[in-house]
């Protein structure tokens, strides 16, 4: 069944290449920079797109997402006051990202041909890793106001989750070979999922937000190719 899914997918991919109107630049990168609305992050992603028809394509992003400011996040372990360690505040991820384009025709152009506006859709998975999957946080030991780092303790994370969904809604403007896109994202990525099943040393689990759909805006520079 796979393999006639693949075959039908793959023919699909070849008629609509003989079919379909001539794509003079049938490939281009884009650069997207953007930030998560729903929590301190930010978001940089080069992508390759392939035009295989004029009005859709398949493209391959790659995703770079990290926190910032975040707190320290005191606890009590072994009877000792401790504090996340400093470069683990801040969750960070990457995400693998192919997905399926479909655009509008173009909904102006001027009359030399050479500026186009256009609106954009993606729907595609999400494949992510994050930097670390676990806490480590640094035991304290304080003689008056003056502490003293005495000890690591690392707290392993369980059933992290990997696979999502996501999709884009964009704008973009192109003149000549350059584009210029804004945009929204949405996508069921879990960024806590690396932290949500952490116990640490005093049995109480780890707390992280719940778990929400999460929703990006962005913006992004293209070249055509």
């Amino acid at each position: 069944m796979k393999k006639l899914l693949l075959s039908i997918f793959v023919l699909g991919i070849c008629f609509l290449e003989l079919k379909g109107d001539n794509v003079p630049n049938r490939f281009s990168a884009n650069v997207h920079g953007g930030i998560y609305a729903n929590e301190q992050a930010w978001i940089i992603e080069p992508e390759m797109l392939w035009h295989f028809h004029k009005l859709s394509g398949i493209s391959f992003g790659i995703e770079l997402t990290r926190q910032y400011n975040q707190p320290n996040r005191q606890a009590i372990i072994d009877g000792h006051e401790a504090e996340l360690t400093n470069n683990e505040r801040n969750i960070g991820w990457i995400v693998f990202k192919p997905a399926i384009i479909l655009r509008t025709p173009d909904l102006w152009l001027n009359t030399c041909d050479d500026m186009h506006l256009w609106l954009q859709t993606s729907a595609g998975i999400s494949l992510a890793c994050p930097f670390s999957n676990s806490l480590t946080y640094e035991i304290r030991e304080f003689n008056g106001n003056m502490g003293t780092t005495i000890a690591y303790r690392e707290f392993k994370n369980n059933g992290l989750n990997w696979f999502y969904w996501n999709s884009r809604f964009n704008i973009n403007f192109s003149f000549d070979r350059f584009i210029l896109g804004v945009g929204y994202g949405i996508s069921n990525f879990d960024y806590y999922s690396c932290r949500r099943n952490v116990i640490l040393g005093n049995n109480i689990k780890f707390y992280v937000p719940r778990r929400e759909l999460s929703h990006s805006i962005f913006i992004s520079f293209g070249y055509k190719l």
